[in-house]
């Protein structure tokens, strides 16, 4: 083969090469990974001695390479670059010469074929690092508008509800002070306060939710609210076989936090914990204390969570439950809840293993300033 002869064959390789990598970008749809392991596939094909060719591109200090790239003893690169900065590499490289006559070197057109390589893969990985960023900025705006929807679907209907609510309940408590009831009525009244004051609660899930019910932050003690929490319901779940077991610290600091609202977080992760305990089990509710924070975790022996459901506990109206047996508001107010009062919720759970939810509180609340 003469030289004129060679020229051409290389560089209808090179061509060939380029274009193989420009379908790639196009068909990969942005996909990074689908893109490296394309290229490494298709960069070797391209050089004088294919058979003995290896690739690489590192990024960001991760490398990925074909096969055989650790035993190349003659290599190549070029600069991955991103707005005039360097994020990475890409390489080629021979294994070794296949004979001691031939020695294994890279021609001219070759390095500026890599150099062409590493600039198209550059624009490449620029568009697919915008459109992953796109992706995230609308996932994110479109929870956050769906969290304004419910937000104030929840306000109007909380608001709705609470008028007609509390004349039913006036009206028993009226009934009950007059006297002249049979047991039979006496049950059946007892069984509307019951139902009223369970929807009072779930009405006031949803203006915590919403927002609509102010903070009023004093002074609390973590031990105390859980003592008096636990006081209402450990007898009742007794007879499910659930055993609440305290471990709370003794001389808890105190802190600034609205009272109601921490025996509401408190309340809504027992009565999680019990729903995932349909066989019974028992409930850890520990407190610990340090000089610029508190922290309340409650852990079960349940079911547990996937990794799936995991992910969306915190979302409103989500349930796992059966229908009737939970608004899926629980956890969403807990977390709204821990917001409002600068904290941190963590998640611990697998399938079998049971749950943990760990929340941790600063004693101080900073004022928030108000805009202008």
């Amino acid at each position: 083969m003469n030289s004129n002869e060679f020229k051409l064959r290389e560089r209808v390789k090179e061509l060939n090469c380029l274009y193989k990598l420009s379908r790639v970008a196009w068909e990969a749809k942005n996909d990074f990974d689908v893109i490296v392991s394309k290229t490494l596939e298709i960069l070797p094909t391209a050089l004088q001695h294919p058979d003995a060719a290896e690739a690489c591109i590192s990024i960001d200090s991760r490398d990925y390479s074909t096969r055989g790239f650790d035993k190349t003893t003659t290599v190549i690169a070029a600069e991955l670059r991103f707005d005039k900065k360097k994020f990475g590499t890409v390489k080629i490289g021979y294994r070794g010469s296949r004979s001691r006559k031939e020695k294994m070197e890279f021609l001219p057109e070759e390095s500026r074929l890599l150099k062409a390589v590493a600039q198209e893969l550059s624009l490449v990985m620029q568009r697919a690092s915008m459109e992953e960023e796109k992706h995230k900025l609308q996932v994110q705006l479109q929870h956050a508008e769906r969290l304004a929807f419910v937000g104030e679907l929840s306000a109007g209907i909380a608001h709705e509800l609470n008028e007609p609510l509390g004349r039913v309940l006036g009206f028993a408590q009226l009934i009950r002070k007059a006297g002249s009831l049979n047991e039979q009525q006496e049950e059946d009244l007892e069984r509307i306060i019951k139902a009223s004051l369970y929807s009072r609660e779930i009405i006031k899930k949803l203006m915590i939710f919403s927002r609509q019910m102010p903070q009023q932050i004093t002074k609390v003690n973590l031990n105390t609210i859980v003592h008096n929490i636990l006081y209402f319901i450990d007898v009742r779940f007794q007879s499910r076989g659930i055993t609440i077991i305290k471990q709370l610290e003794p001389n808890l600091p105190e802190m600034m936090a609205d009272e109601v609202q921490m025996s509401q977080v408190l309340v809504n992760l027992i009565t999680n914990a019990v729903h995932a305990m349909p066989g019974g089990g028992s409930i850890h509710v520990i407190t610990k204390g340090n000089t610029t924070n508190v922290k309340l975790i409650v852990k079960d022996t349940g079911i547990g969570m996937t990794a799936e459901v995991k992910d969306r506990i915190f979302e409103p109206f989500f349930t796992t439950k059966e229908v009737g047996q939970g608004t899926g508001l629980g956890l969403s107010v807990v977390q709204g809840i821990v917001d409002s009062h600068n904290g941190q919720i963590s998640v611990n759970t697998s399938p079998g293993k049971g749950t943990k939810f760990e929340i941790q509180l600063p004693l101080k609340q900073e004022k928030k300033k108000r805009s202008s």
